[in-house]
Protein backbone atom coordinates (compact mmCIF):
# COMPACT_ATOMS: atom_id res chain seq x y z
CA UNK A 1 0.00 0.00 0.00
CA UNK A 2 0.97 3.63 -0.71
CA UNK A 3 -0.37 5.08 2.02
CA UNK A 4 1.23 7.57 4.48
CA UNK A 5 -1.31 6.92 6.77
CA UNK A 6 -0.66 4.11 8.79
CA UNK A 7 0.52 3.70 12.50
CA UNK A 8 3.67 5.20 13.59
CA UNK A 9 4.30 7.22 10.30
CA UNK A 10 6.60 9.60 10.27
CA UNK A 11 5.29 11.11 7.16
CA UNK A 12 3.40 14.66 7.84
CA UNK A 13 0.23 15.34 5.89
CA UNK A 14 0.62 18.44 4.43
CA UNK A 15 -1.52 22.03 3.19
CA UNK A 16 -1.13 21.75 -0.73
CA UNK A 17 -0.50 17.72 -0.59
CA UNK A 18 -3.45 15.78 -2.56
CA UNK A 19 -4.82 12.51 -1.74
CA UNK A 20 -7.06 9.47 -2.71
CA UNK A 21 -9.73 8.49 -0.40
CA UNK A 22 -11.43 5.17 -0.51
CA UNK A 23 -14.06 3.78 1.20
CA UNK A 24 -13.88 -0.02 0.88
CA UNK A 25 -15.89 -1.90 3.17
CA UNK A 26 -15.56 -6.01 3.50
CA UNK A 27 -17.88 -8.87 4.18
CA UNK A 28 -16.35 -12.23 3.96
CA UNK A 29 -17.24 -14.47 0.79
CA UNK A 30 -19.59 -10.89 -0.70
CA UNK A 31 -18.16 -8.77 -3.54
CA UNK A 32 -19.02 -5.48 -2.29
CA UNK A 33 -19.15 -1.93 -3.95
CA UNK A 34 -16.75 0.86 -2.84
CA UNK A 35 -16.22 4.67 -3.20
CA UNK A 36 -12.81 6.90 -4.30
CA UNK A 37 -12.00 9.58 -5.06
CA UNK A 38 -9.69 12.59 -4.08
CA UNK A 39 -9.05 15.20 -1.70
CA UNK A 40 -6.60 18.28 -1.06
CA UNK A 41 -5.14 19.58 2.28
CA UNK A 42 -5.57 23.34 2.46
CA UNK A 43 -4.15 25.60 5.66
CA UNK A 44 -6.13 29.21 5.15
CA UNK A 45 -3.62 30.58 3.26
CA UNK A 46 -4.07 28.32 0.33
CA UNK A 47 -8.23 28.17 1.01
CA UNK A 48 -7.83 32.07 0.48
CA UNK A 49 -6.30 31.98 -2.34
CA UNK A 50 -8.08 29.33 -4.20
CA UNK A 51 -10.90 31.42 -3.61
CA UNK A 52 -9.68 34.85 -5.03
CA UNK A 53 -8.00 32.71 -8.21
CA UNK A 54 -10.71 30.24 -8.60
CA UNK A 55 -14.05 31.36 -7.39
CA UNK A 56 -15.67 28.93 -9.53
CA UNK A 57 -13.66 25.98 -8.35
CA UNK A 58 -14.01 27.33 -4.73
CA UNK A 59 -18.04 27.60 -4.71
CA UNK A 60 -17.62 24.07 -5.58
CA UNK A 61 -15.22 23.07 -3.31
CA UNK A 62 -17.47 24.58 -0.75
CA UNK A 63 -20.86 23.33 -1.87
CA UNK A 64 -19.38 19.82 -1.51
CA UNK A 65 -18.00 20.27 2.04
CA UNK A 66 -21.98 21.80 2.65
CA UNK A 67 -22.95 18.31 1.20
CA UNK A 68 -20.58 16.14 3.08
CA UNK A 69 -21.71 18.05 6.36
CA UNK A 70 -24.99 18.34 6.04
CA UNK A 71 -26.64 15.58 4.15
CA UNK A 72 -23.45 12.82 4.84
CA UNK A 73 -23.30 14.18 8.47
CA UNK A 74 -19.37 14.14 8.44
CA UNK A 75 -17.20 16.22 10.28
CA UNK A 76 -15.10 17.52 7.19
CA UNK A 77 -12.26 20.01 8.68
CA UNK A 78 -12.02 23.13 6.49
CA UNK A 79 -8.43 21.93 5.78
CA UNK A 80 -9.77 18.79 3.85
CA UNK A 81 -11.03 20.11 0.33
CA UNK A 82 -12.91 17.56 -2.06
CA UNK A 83 -12.38 17.55 -5.42
CA UNK A 84 -15.20 15.88 -6.77
CA UNK A 85 -18.96 15.02 -6.13
CA UNK A 86 -18.20 11.60 -5.17
CA UNK A 87 -16.51 12.09 -2.22
CA UNK A 88 -17.52 9.81 0.62
CA UNK A 89 -20.37 9.27 -1.28
CA UNK A 90 -21.35 5.30 -0.89
CA UNK A 91 -23.92 3.51 -2.60
CA UNK A 92 -24.24 -0.40 -1.47
CA UNK A 93 -26.24 -1.23 -4.21
CA UNK A 94 -24.87 -0.27 -6.81
CA UNK A 95 -27.82 0.72 -9.06
CA UNK A 96 -29.74 2.06 -6.65
CA UNK A 97 -28.05 5.36 -6.54
CA UNK A 98 -30.62 7.51 -4.66
CA UNK A 99 -29.55 5.35 -1.68
CA UNK A 100 -26.41 6.45 0.26
CA UNK A 101 -25.09 6.05 3.62
CA UNK A 102 -24.89 8.75 5.73
CA UNK A 103 -23.64 8.89 9.13
CA UNK A 104 -25.96 8.79 12.27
Amino acid sequence: MSSPIKKESEISLRSGMMLQIDIIPSVSGYAGTSCESGIALADENLRNELAKLYPNVWQRITNRQEYIRKILNIDLPDEVLPLSSGVAFYTPFFLESDLALVKE
